[in-house]
């Protein structure tokens, strides 16, 4: 009778140590590990190859150009992406502008990052310098609740039409 209490005693603590509803189940701590992972901050890092296509003005200011820019990129967390930006930059100075857009990433498996650039520029002849903050903010699956940001830096050519860009910062999914 002593061994049977002494097995009941042992093995009644091991078993509601077990149970679902406790932190040391194996499907509560998946759900642990699912829930904290689900927003972790992950690297944001990349490259961009772009080309540009200018808009029509339609009645805006002599000082403002708008762009629409098609990327193609390789990117941590999303792979080869492509993405599309519609840009407005704002000359402030013969050689100096302040510039916007908002993008949507594809990832390679079809899930959408939405993004918002803002940054400067400099213009020397055709060619140009760039820079700025580029904020996340939601999407499509796994993207949804995303969030974030990466310091973009990069070149464009007038001539060309085409551009490149690095990024470098943080996503959070």
């Amino acid at each position: 009778m002593t061994r049977m209490k002494t097995a009941v005693l042992i093995v009644l603590p091991l078993l509601a140590a077990c149970s679902e509803d406790t932190p040391t189940a194996p499907e509560a701590s998946a759900r642990t590990l699912s829930a904290a992972s689900a927003n972790a901050a992950r690297p944001m890092d990349g490259r961009c190859e772009t080309v540009l296509t200018p808009l029509p003005t339609a009645g805006d200011p002599p000082n403002m150009v708008r762009l629409h820019i098609e990327y193609v990129c390789e990117l941590t967390h999303l792979g080869r992406a492509t993405a599309a930006a519609e840009q407005v930059v704002i000359f402030t100075g013969p050689t100096t502008a302040i510039a916007s857009n908002t993008a949507t990433y594809t990832a390679a498996n079809g899930d959408q990052l939405f993004a918002a650039w803002t940054g400067t520029s400099t213009t020397i002849g055709p060619d140009i310098t760039f820079s700025g903050t580029e904020t996340y903010a939601g999407g499509t699956g796994r993207f949804a609740d995303a969030s974030g940001s990466a310091w973009i830096s990069g070149t464009a050519s007038f001539v060309s039409f085409t551009g490149q860009f690095t990024s470098s910062g943080t996503l959070n999914y």
